[in-house]
C-alpha cells in the first residue's frame, strides 16, 4: 500500500497541519481502531476523547476543536467527515476495468461507444444508443435501443436500461437496477383490465446514484425524472411520471406511486410509502415507515401512519402506548358506576 506524509494528505483536502507534517500514513481506520500509521477523523471534542493517550498517524479535526497533545499529527479542515471521505479514495482507489468492448458483448447498429468506455462481458446494447466517454458498463447488463448515457458513468452488473431512457454524466447505477420499465397502468372494461401503454421517457440527470435492485418506471405520457445530485438507496420503487427534484435522499425500500412531485432537497427515511398524485415540498423530511396520503408542505418534517407533522405524530404515538392503561382505568370506572347504580 502506498504511504503518504501528513503534509501530502493535508494538501489534498486544503487542510492545515498541527504536529509532525512528515509523519507517514499508510491506511485509514475508525477513531476507535486507528493506530500509529492510520488516518482517522473526529467530528467533535467528545469523539476526540476516544483517542485518549494513543498517538495515531493523522487525525482530521475541525478548526476550533481543542485537542490533547498526545503525539498525533492533526489536520484542521472545515469538514473532517467530508475530507475523510475524499481521502478514503486515495488509499482505496476504485477498480477500473480496461477500456474497450469485451469480445462477448453485442453492440447494435448505429450505436456509439465513447472514448475510454468499458463494455463488460455479455453486455447487450441495442440500436442507435450512445454510451459516453469513460463510462463503465458491468457484465450481463442490457441497454436497449435509443438510450443515451452520458460521460463517466458506472453501471453495475445485471442492469436493464430500456428504450428512450436518458442518463446524464457521472451517474452511478448499481447492480440489478431497472430503468424505463412500464409503469403500473390499467383501465377496467367489460373484458377485464386493459393495459395502458406507457409512452413517456425515463430521465436521470447528472450526478445521480441509484442503489441496487431499484426500479424507476418510464412515464405514462410525460416523463419520469430524477433530479441532479439525488441519491437513491437500494430497493426503491419510483412510479411513472414521478418527478424527483435535485439533491434528494431516498432511503431503502421507499415506494413512490405515480405522478408524485418531490421538491429539491427532500429526505425520505426507509420504507416510506407515498400515494399517487401528491406534492412534497422542497426540503421536506419524511420519517421512516411513514405513510404519506396527502401533500407535505415545503420544509416540514412529517412522520407516522398516516403521515402528519412530526410533533403531532409523536403525541399520537405516546397516547397509543398509553391505551392499555387508559382502557384498564375505563373498565374500573365503569364497574364503579355500575356499583353506584345498584
Amino acid at each position: 500500500m502506498t504511504a503518504f506524509t501528513v503534509q501530502q494528505l493535508a494538501e489534498l483536502v486544503a487542510g492545515e497541519v498541527e504536529g509532525d507534517a512528515s509523519r507517514k500514513v499508510e491506511g485509514v481506520a475508525s477513531v476507535d481502531r486507528a493506530g500509529p500509521t492510520d488516518l482517522t477523523f473526529v467530528v467533535d471534542e467528545r469523539y476526540a476523547q476516544r483517542l485518549g493517550p494513543r498517538s495515531v498517524g493523522a487525525c482530521l479535526v475541525a478548526p476550533g476543536m481543542r485537542l490533547e497533545a498526545n503525539g498525533t499529527s492533526y489536520i484542521r479542515v472545515e469538514s473532517p467527515e467530508l475530507a475523510f471521505s475524499k481521502l478514503l479514495g486515495v488509499f482505496h482507489p476504485e477498480h477500473r476495468p480496461p477500456s474497450g468492448v469485451h469480445p462477448t458483448a453485442i453492440v447494435g447498429r448505429g450505436s456509439r461507444i465513447g472514448a475510454g468506455a468499458s463494455i463488460g462481458p455479455y453486455v447487450t446494447i441495442g440500436d442507435d444508443t450512445v454510451i459516453g466517454d469513460g463510462t463503465l458498463v458491468g457484465p450481463h447488463t442490457h441497454i436497449d435501443d435509443d438510450v443515451v448515457i452520458g460521460n463517466d458513468c458506472r453501471i453495475g452488473p445485471g442492469c436493464t436500461i430500456l428504450h428512450d431512457t436518458s442518463v446524464g454524466d457521472r451517474v452511478r447505477i448499481y447492480t440489478g437496477v431497472r430503468l424505463g420499465v412500464d409503469g403500473f397502468g390499467y383501465t377496467p372494461g367489460a373484458d377485464g383490465l386493459t393495459r395502458i401503454p406507457q409512452v413517456g421517457r425515463c430521465i436521470v440527470h447528472d450526478d445521480v446514484e441509484i442503489g441496487a435492485n431499484c426500479t424507476v418506471d418510464r412515464g405514462a405520457l410525460g416523463d419520469t425524472v430524477i433530479g441532479q445530485g439525488t441519491k437513491i438507496d437500494n430497493l426503491v420503487h419510483v412510479g411513472h411520471n414521478v418527478v424527483v427534484g435535485d439533491n434528494c435522499i431516498i432511503v431503502a425500500q421507499v415506494g413512490i406511486a405515480g405522478s408524485v412531485d418531490i421538491g429539491a432537497g427532500t429526505h425520505m427515511g426507509g420504507q416510506v410509502g407515498v400515494a399517487g398524485h401528491l406534492t412534497i415540498g422542497a426540503g421536506a423530511r419524511i420519517g421512516g415507515q411513514a405513510g404519506v396520503f396527502g401533500d407535505v408542505p415545503a420544509g416540514e418534517t412529517y412522520s407516522g401512519y398516516p403521515a402528519r407533522p412530526h410533533r403531532e405524530s409523536l403525541r399520537a404515538s405516546a397516547l397509543t402506548l398509553r391505551l392499555p392503561e387508559l382502557f384498564r382505568r375505563l373498565l374500573r370506572l365503569e364497574r364503579r358506576l355500575e356499583g353506584d347504580g345498584e
